[in-house]
């Protein structure tokens, strides 16, 4: 089994040599069934065969039982290997002891995870010198930094805050491509400065949220900037004229991005995988429709809801089950495509206050606990529909998907007062408190092997994990604005309202005129001039009428003591 990926340099160097000489073909052709997997494609097989990197090689039994595993082989290693497991397979003696280097950490186990050891942990593996964790590769770790930023503006300690501005720093100078825009996958080296020159929609995505979050929380005019940077280069380069969906990535073309950048506009653009995947395509809507509290303007919010719109149609087309591709039917079906979706709707709806785009969101948590709830806690990474006829894959639970569906619950649970959600959300945490810190999944060992080599990198998991959980105990910070949504202090009081949301702000918008029943319902007056309630749990502060005092509420700290 060869993992591989369009976007993956050494891919495309094994294709051009192991995967061509003669000898591995002969030898391939003559002894094994070969098969290609495309790792965006199948996410489930990756998590589940993949040997640390990138491309991989994999030889399974009849039984789909890895028996060697290697990353990039060049050719005359490639020949030897093949020969070994040829023969070890054919004497009957099972198990190659030929596999990566980088292997499973089965001894994490933990017991009763905390959000105060994954912070001490990440306080642990930071780099003073150059921001992020670890040394190198050295991977954006947005995850974390939304910690750090999420930590810091509930108690105001300003090392958090370091942390996090440094990295942002080192990522912005290093990483991102100063001449077409958007951030390369990852650096070679601890000083961000030699990228791998791949561009994935997801990390784009999933940066621009960063960077967002840290112009909001620091009012740093850089992190504003960086983030244009990064949505308008989704917008020029990965967009689809056609869907109005964005690409899954351009490739990692070397020789076009050390040319000068005058050669560069009279080149040829790097390569572009044009795949439509729907959850990276959740993630960049979340990111354009956060984008108003930064800029105030609907540009970047209506790209977000034309992305929610089109998912939706294919959730609905397809059995309330959302397709890993656009426009494709049938499974394997994925939890983290569900889990961003339902994170992006209630985006969409924390902005528009449209209450047809919560009951989408609710109508994601159904989905997701119909197809892959896991009888003892927790949810499974796929469902895999109608059965290939092949050996069942594992049933493995990731850390971060949980962790993130377990954070909208927290959402859910907050805007509609139900503690069901909340107690899922409790639930659904406590599932993984045993690997917390260190591992990335519950189920067999020795597998996902990329991802754990990420965690004890850089925590992606436990940072998702210890922010839902933070979150979850000290309660979210609700901001309910209730008034005529044309009357001038209503918006005013909405944009400062998103000019603070951080992560642990959940912004409800209730119009009296539109839903009177609803706002009285929920115990506020209809008939009042424009106000804003900022509530945790039970505690609310006096009402709200000025924008100014709304945004006073917002600087880091300020609510410690109401939050406790």
């Amino acid at each position: 089994m060869a993992l591989t990926a369009s976007w993956c340099h050494w891919c495309h160097v094994m294709d051009q040599t192991s995967y061509s000489d003669q000898r591995v073909i002969e030898l391939i052709n003559a002894s094994f069934i070969p098969v290609r997997v495309d790792v965006d494609q199948r996410p489930d097989i990756s998590a589940r065969y993949n040997q640390g990197g990138f491309p991989s090689v994999a030889f399974l039994d009849g039984d789909g039982q890895v028996l060697a595993g290697r990353i990039y082989t060049a050719p005359d290693e490639m020949v030897r290997l093949l020969e070994q497991v040829k023969s070890s397979y054919s004497e009957g003696t099972g198990k190659v002891s030929i596999t990566s280097e980088i292997a499973g950490d089965e001894s994490a186990q933990g017991s009763g995870a905390t959000t105060a050891m994954v912070r001490g942990k990440l306080e642990e593996i930071f780099d003073s010198g150059f921001g992020g964790f670890g040394n190198e590769p050295k991977q954006p770790p947005w995850e974390g930094i939304e910690l750090l930023l999420s930590l810091y503006q509930h108690t105001g300690e300003r090392p958090l805050k370091d942390m996090a501005c440094q990295t942002l720093d080192g990522m912005a100078a290093g990483l991102l491509d100063q001449r077409e825009g958007g951030f390369f996958r990852y650096s070679v080296t601890r000083d961000w400065h030699v990228p791998h020159y791949e561009k994935m929609l997801y990390t784009n995505a999933r940066l621009a949220s960063a960077y967002l979050l840290a112009s909001r929380v620091t009012g740093k005019l850089t992190y504003r900037k960086t983030a244009i940077a990064t949505l308008d280069y989704m917008l020029t380069i990965l967009k689809d004229p056609v869907s109005g969906l964005f690409y899954a990535s351009q490739d990692a073309e070397e020789e076009y991005y050390r040319l000068p950048w005058k050669d560069r506009d009279a080149s040829p653009k790097a390569s572009i995988d044009t795949t439509l995947y729907t959850g990276w395509n959740a993630l960049a809507a979340s990111a354009f429709v956060q984008a108003i509290g930064v800029f105030g303007t609907h540009t970047y919010l209506d790209y977000g809801l034309r992305i929610m719109e089109r998912l939706w149609a294919e959730f609905e087309g397809n059995a309330r089950r959302m397709p890993h591709e656009a426009g494709s039917t049938g499974g394997p079906y994925f939890l983290a495509d569900h889990v961003y979706a339902l994170r992006a709707f209630l985006d969409c709806y924390q902005v528009t206050g449209n209450p047809v785009l919560l009951d989408r969101a609710e109508r994601l948590v159904s989905s997701v606990r119909e197809f892959f709830t896991a009888p003892d806690g927790g949810y499974y990474d796929s469902n895999f529909g109608t059965g290939s006829g092949g050996p069942a894959l594992p049933g493995v639970k990731p850390v971060l998907e949980n962790a993130l569906l377990a954070e909208a619950l927290v959402s859910l649970g907050t805007i509609t007062g139900s503690e069901g959600y909340l107690d899922e959300a409790r639930t659904t945490l406590d599932a993984f408190s045993g690997v917390v810190p260190g591992q990335s999944y519950v189920g067999p060992p020795a597998l996902r092997k990329v991802e754990e080599d990420e965690e004890r990198l850089f925590l992606p998991a436990a940072s998702a994990w210890a922010r839902a959980s933070e979150i979850l105990e000290s309660g979210a910070v609700h901001l309910v604005v209730v008034g005529d949504s044309n009357h001038r202090i209503t918006k005013e009081l909405v944009r400062a309202g998103f000019k603070a949301k951080t992560l642990r702000w959940v912004v409800q918008i209730l119009d009296p005129v539109e839903g009177p029943d609803v706002v009285q319902s929920l115990g506020f007056a209809p008939d009042a001039s424009p106000t804003a309630y900022l509530c945790v749990g039970r505690q609310c502060l006096a009402p709200i009428h000025e924008p100014a005092d709304l945004r006073k509420w917002a600087k880091p700290g300020a609510l410690a003591s109401l939050t406790g």
